[in-house]
């Protein structure tokens, strides 16, 4: 009975120590793309575009039709996820926090947010590696406010060989004419 009694009691206290790990919440990068999705939506802007594939490159001057899409690579990093729960380091100054994961088998590298005056996120760097047994896959991605956002990506697949990707927006700044 006593036995029983004591291992019960580890157990219960061995999930207070995995609460309090995971109780840290970092900042909600998809809340924060979403909105910019919605704002970016709304405002329309022309944005100069260059999809470079291996060696090929395009670029147009066009206003993306959907910024969903666009911005999906954004969303889809929740550092709130429970797999990223006590595996986070952060690091911050008075306007950059250094977000980097301790463990190396899990896909997220380093994230670098830059705050603004008003505090407000102004850039974000993002860091992700995932390899298995069939490919290797390298992934960065950046994102200023008003000012550009791009996805880069380098594949190693076994069968298949090397890739390489990268997708490039420059917001158009339209000033207004001289009076």
């Amino acid at each position: 009975m006593v036995l029983v009694l004591t291992a019960l009691f580890l157990s219960c206290a061995d999930n207070t120590q995995k609460e309090k790990v995971s109780a840290e919440t970092y900042f909600d990068i998809p809340t924060y793309f979403r909105e910019e999705v919605a704002r970016l939506t709304l405002e329309n802007p022309l944005v100069e575009k260059t999809v470079l594939k291996d060696s090929l490159s395009e670029t147009k001057s066009l206003q993306i039709a959907d910024w969903e899409n666009e911005l999906s690579s954004f969303v889809s990093i929740d550092l709130n996820k429970p797999v990223y729960a006590g595996v986070l380091k952060r690091d911050s100054t008075a306007n950059r926090i250094v977000i980097t994961s301790t463990d190396p088998k899990l896909d997220l590298v380093q994230i670098e947010i830059q705050y603004g005056e008003n505090s407000e996120p102004t850039a974000f760097r993002i860091q992700r590696h995932v390899q298995n047994s069939l490919f290797e896959t390298q992934e960065t991605l950046l994102y200023a406010k008003n000012n550009e956002y791009s996805i880069e990506k380098k594949q190693s697949i076994r069968i298949l060989g090397d890739k390489y990707y990268r997708v490039e927006g420059l917001f158009n700044r339209q000033t207004e004419p001289a009076k």
